[in-house]
């Protein structure tokens, strides 16, 4: 069970170099914010809610791989903090982490249409992704805060409309990902991060995750809206909905983030 994310992850690695060899690029950065909704029961049985605000950067290349024409090779950094606090207002949270993914999309098929020279492009593939984060609360003495770590492979698909309006060349996208396969890590119930760490004491805290026991799901929708008619820097308004839950080890979990992001996105040619 441990061998299985590695085994994995070490199998993606050498299929990076080949994103070298395609000469289109695209990058990303978005600033914004939202709110979120955090459960611990580790740290507390209530839900904490608050404001949050999220960093992202993706970076896609498309490459040609095992004799496929177009294959988008995709890198996703997520960062997000939330400022929280319990139904009575009385108890201040924190929670928040970084997030990794390198995604493999394959293109499905796409449909072209004489009005507004529009195109609708549809991909799907798989995804590694890593990552470490925690959750704070203010009134817990002995343990006050919840480490979260997870190594998972997702599922991902990917829709895109390519349409003119004034003048522009905008492009519409939807990506979903879903967490299929992989390993996260989770204190047990009633146990002190002092027994683990400083006695060495181990109780189940590596653990299986799959979509029964972690069923999450995150949502990007994006609007590129080119800068100049015939610019290749474009404003990336988008929304991220991220919606993470778990039930390991008998403590239940999750964070529900919406955030609304403004950013810039550069696409270009590698000679």
């Amino acid at each position: 069970m441990f061998r299985l994310p590695i085994l994995l992850l070490l199998l993606l690695w050498p299929l990076m170099s080949l994103a070298q060899q395609h000469n289109e690029r695209s990058h990303t950065f978005s600033v914004g914010g939202g709110v979120a909704n955090v459960l611990d029961t580790y740290l507390s049985p209530y839900d904490y809610k608050g404001p949050a605000v999220h960093l992202q950067r993706q970076t896609e290349r498309r490459v040609r791989a095992f004799g496929i024409d177009s294959l988008t090779f995709q890198t996703l950094t997520d960062i997000d903090c939330a400022f929280t606090e319990n139904p009575a207002g009385n108890v201040d949270g924190y929670a928040g982490g970084l997030r990794y993914g390198l995604a493999w999309l394959k293109p499905l098929g796409r449909l072209t249409f004489s009005t507004n020279q529009s195109v609708l492009s549809f991909y799907a593939g798989p995804q590694a992704s890593a990552y470490i984060g925690a959750v704070y609360n203010e009134r817990n003495g002995n343990n006050p805060a919840q480490a979260k770590a997870d190594v998972m492979i997702d599922a991902t698909a990917k829709v895109k409309w390519d349409f003119n309006l004034f003048r522009r060349r905008m492009s519409l996208g939807y990506q979903l990902y879903v967490p299929v396969i992989g390993l996260a890590f989770s204190e047990n119930y009633g146990q002190s991060y002092y027994e683990t760490f400083q006695l060495g004491h181990y109780d189940h805290n590596l653990v299986f995750a799959h979509p029964g026991n972690m069923p999450s799901m995150r949502h990007l929708l994006s609007l590129d809206i080119p800068l100049r008619k015939s610019s290749r820097t474009a404003l990336r308004l988008s929304y991220a909905g991220y919606f993470m839950q778990s039930t390991f080890n008998h403590l239940l979990y999750h964070s529900y983030t919406h955030s609304f992001m403004i950013g810039l996105t550069s696409s270009f040619l590698r000679l």
